[in-house]
């Protein structure tokens, strides 16, 4: 530990007081003329002896309280880089294990010497070391005392700087939580007011572009069914026309060929008959039916 500052706030006052009036007459005396006697000269050293005296003790106790104030700048840059680089549970429990082992040394040292005075003094001797072992005692146990309240104070800062910020990340989740809670809750209350109003919550607008998407590709698809059905069914109608038409001709012709034979067996006729013959063939093709059907295919084929 520091020792105490030589000089209290009054006497620092007063030595200042008493140094600036020294060099005031110093001043003074250097401006006067140099007709002066040896008892003159003679006060003037012992004056300037005490002043540089003075001067001395005011250097040291600057020295001093410049010292006592590095040792405290020390001391508080420790603790801030302490604080920055908080240790850890296995730091202090080594920091701690150290102070017991030291302080078990100390006990061992203190017994062996205790033992080696007993040994080679008397008793009022050994009185005035146990005295003075007590006096010694006393700082040694105020300096233990200082350490361990020192490492219960590191361990509290980590604690609560650790806390800290658990605390601070707790507070970011917690205005994260109240945002989104505020943004459901705005939603409830218009889709709410939206059913209260008749609005249905179908009707916001990207479901309801979707909506728009979906019905036109629906109508297109039915369009294109029904002409792809149309097309069918004219196709199915010219395969049945065909094959009528097929079907027709086919027993026309057989027909016709029918009609057609002659038997060459009998005499030719006269020109009598052939008149006759000639008319007879045209009676007939007036009285014979018309062999191809009419349908309704010609204006399904129209529609088509």
């Amino acid at each position: 530990m520091a020792s105490s500052p030589l000089f209290t706030p009054s006497s620092d006052k007063r030595f200042w007081s008493t140094l600036r009036t020294r060099i005031h007459t110093l001043q003074n005396h250097s401006q006067q003329p140099s007709s002066t006697t040896t008892t003159t000269k003679n006060e003037q050293r012992n004056q300037l002896k005490e002043d540089s005296l003075l001067l001395i003790r005011g250097f040291d106790s600057v020295s001093h309280t410049l010292s006592l104030l590095s040792t405290n700048l020390d001391n508080a840059l420790q603790g801030a880089t302490e604080l920055a680089h908080p240790h850890t549970l296995t730091d202090i429990f080594h920091t701690k294990f150290d102070e017991a082992e030291n302080k078990q040394e100390g006990l061992k040292e203190e017994e062996s010497n205790q033992g080696l005075k007993r040994k080679f003094d008397d008793n009022d001797f050994h009185q005035e070391n146990d005295n003075d072992s007590q006096l010694e005692n006393g700082p040694k146990k105020q300096d233990r005392d200082m350490k361990r309240a020192k490492n219960l104070a590191i361990s509290m800062a980590t604690k609560a700087s650790s806390l800290a910020r658990e605390l601070k990340s707790l507070r970011s989740d917690m205005c994260f939580m109240q945002e989104r809670c505020d943004l459901l809750e705005e939603e409830n209350r218009r889709l709410r007011d939206g059913c209260t109003k008749g609005v249905r919550p179908e009707e916001d607008d990207l479901v309801r572009l979707q909506l728009e998407a979906l019905l036109a590709e629906k109508s297109r698809l039915a369009n294109e069914n029904t002409n792809l059905l149309r097309e069918n069914q004219c196709l199915n109608q010219l395969v049945e026309y065909h094959q009528l038409a097929s079907q027709d001709l086919s027993e026309s012709y057989e027909h016709v060929i029918e009609g057609m034979c002659l038997d060459f067996s009998s005499p030719p006729p006269t020109i009598a008959e052939e008149g006759d013959v000639d008319d007879f063939d045209d009676k007939k093709n007036k009285e014979e039916p018309q062999t191809l059907p009419r349908t309704n295919l010609s204006s399904s084929l129209h529609e088509c």
